[in-house]
């Protein structure tokens, strides 16, 4: 179960992270991106997620995944960008791409397009006690008129 693994690393970078510097109020999702080279199932990632959040600050927290595209740069022409298209039919083998530029055709490195990391969170915060009730202007200094 790959996916447990990797929400398992998410999570406990999260939870240090929160220790050091706390949020107020309740996690509602944690935003996440996914180079489309990092091939697991969105699904059990989730569900792995959900069941390992459980006891932790992160509880109930949904996943939100953003798929990052792949960009190669090529050290023979110089090209940096898209590899070009990515299909089972065309550049993969055993659901692993072979990487080459679509410009000159020699290997290139990936510079974007494997990662999975949390970028956000989504935090309800709690309403401000005596603050300002709706349609009211808070107090203190005014513009002089």
């Amino acid at each position: 179960m790959h996916e447990y693994s990797l929400a398992h690393g998410l999570l406990e970078a999260l939870v240090s992270h929160l220790r050091n510097h706390p949020v107020e109020g309740e996690i509602r999702a944690v935003q996440v991106q996914k180079g489309e080279l990092n091939i697991l199932s969105e699904e059990a990632l989730k569900e792995a997620w959900r069941i390992l959040s459980e006891g932790t600050p992160l509880a109930g927290s949904q996943l939100e995944l953003e798929r990052m595209s792949t960009r190669v740069r090529c050290t023979s022409c110089g090209y940096e960008g898209s590899p070009g298209q990515l299909s089972p039919d065309e550049g993969w083998h055993a659901q692993i791409p072979i990487l080459s530029c679509p410009k000159c055709g020699e290997r290139v490195e990936v510079v974007q397009g494997k990662e999975l990391a949390a970028v956000s969170l989504t935090v309800d915060t709690p309403p401000t006690v005596g603050g300002p009730s709706e349609g009211q202007e808070p107090k203190g200094d005014r513009p002089a008129e």
